[in-house]
């Protein structure tokens, strides 16, 4: 009777495996749900006998079949229109989806959709954070005496709406637990109380329809960095401000809420001479084995109304040199916040080199072989610190 039922099971799975391969391979990838997503569509998941017999291979092949299925953005919209005449859309209603930050895997998380915007629900994980701080000890022991080693973790606007917070887990506990948990080298750079007293005061420091800072939100850690660091900031008013209107962002297309319609974002960019610049970098594409030519630009107004305005998106390496009169060097190892951050940076340090570990193919080793560092600046926000793939990532580039 047990071989029996084993046999069933055999043969239910293998049904199940051909239908899905059937509906990925006969109809069209849709390449537009990947640029719509900003993030890479899942792999194919490895397989064994373990994985299959713990869950994991199933659990990641529906999310292969769900992330390649063909006319993905169709089938969503379809979602989302049901899902919202049933009102879960409604004010302060959560919206489950797949948490991704771009490692080709995804983690079970949820959206906070309210009148006005739509907020990433952070829910610690305990694990993740052991891992994350053993990564920054790492670091702080691999790195040569010389170099000063900074750590920044970035919280995210719901923590600083009371109302909202009480949904997910308190982001400030929790930061302050990394920060005082990291070896004695490294010197935190707390960003939170910065970002709150100016989005307390009104100030657009967040996008609405996007999980990242806004362009201000990243002037505002770049002073804080400035008193921590010991490096000179300018004032707002010595760069020119320009907008991109219209933007809707990566929350935005996750959520599916389309009366978010009405509150769509702009995006500010502050430029001067030390910051509106060319720089060199790697190709890049959101899309699997496809790349294209791209000559870095601070501020690419031909991405339109999109976060990859900054720096072209994240780039797995980009090296800037800066006519910034601080003869010093940066190396960040950074997730896609950092992308509005980087041109502040600019006017700080004559040379900064970019890594960002999902992409990048090369060794931090070889860097510190070739280039005279000054400061070496870990930074993520804090969704970034729950993504166990993610740091082991940060981890082996070394």
């Amino acid at each position: 009777m047990k071989t029996a039922r084993r046999v069933i099971t055999l043969i239910l799975f293998i049904v199940f495996l051909i239908a899905g391969f059937t509906a990925v391979v006969i109809l069209p990838r849709d390449e537009a749900s990947a640029q719509q997503e900003n993030r890479k569509l899942a792999d194919f998941p490895s397989f064994s006998f373990e994985r299959l017999k713990s869950g994991k291979f199933t659990s990641d092949f529906e999310t292969y079949l769900s992330d390649n299925v063909g006319y993905r953005s169709t089938f969503m919209s379809v979602s989302a229109a049901y899902k919202n005449s049933k009102g879960i859309n409604e004010f302060g209603k959560l919206v489950e989806t797949n948490g991704d930050l771009g490692t080709g895997s995804t983690k079970k998380s949820e959206l906070l959709v309210t009148d006005d915007r739509v907020m990433e629900v952070y829910r610690a994980d305990e694990q993740a954070q052991e891992e994350y701080i053993k990564m920054l000890d790492f670091y702080a022991e691999k790195l040569p005496a010389s170099i000063n080693l900074y750590s920044m973790i970035i919280p995210t606007q719901i923590d600083f709406m009371p109302f909202y917070k009480t949904v997910g887990d308190d982001e400030k506990e929790n930061i302050d637990y990394l920060y005082s948990n990291f070896n004695k080298r490294v010197k935190n750079i707390n960003v939170y109380d910065t970002l709150k007293e100016h989005f307390d005061a009104g100030e657009y420091v967040y996008f609405r329809t996007d999980h990242h800072w806004t362009s201000l939100g990243a002037y505002y850690a770049y002073c804080k960095m400035g008193a921590d660091m010991g490096f000179g900031t300018l004032r707002l008013d010595e760069f020119q401000k320009g907008e991109v209107k219209d933007f809707t962002g990566y929350l935005y297309s996750q959520a599916q809420a389309p009366y978010l319609d009405s509150h769509k974002d702009t995006i500010e960019y502050y430029k001067n001479a030390l910051n509106d610049i060319t720089f060199k970098c790697t190709t890049f594409s959101y899309i699997p084995d496809q790349e294209f030519d791209y000559t870095g630009k601070m501020f690419d107004l031909s991405r339109g109304a999109s976060y990859n305005m900054f720096l072209g998106g994240d780039q797995p390496y980009i090296e800037i040199d800066s006519n910034s009169p601080n003869k010093k060097t940066l190396v960040m190892l950074k997730d896609s916040y950092s992308n509005a951050l980087i041109p502040w940076l600019t006017c700080a340090y004559s040379k900064i080199i970019v890594v960002d570990a999902r992409t990048f193919d090369q060794s931090i080793t070889k860097i510190l072989n070739t280039t005279p560092v000054d400061d070496f600046l870990i930074t993520n926000y804090i969704l970034g610190t729950n993504f166990r793939d993610y740091i082991k990532l940060c981890h082996d580039i070394y």
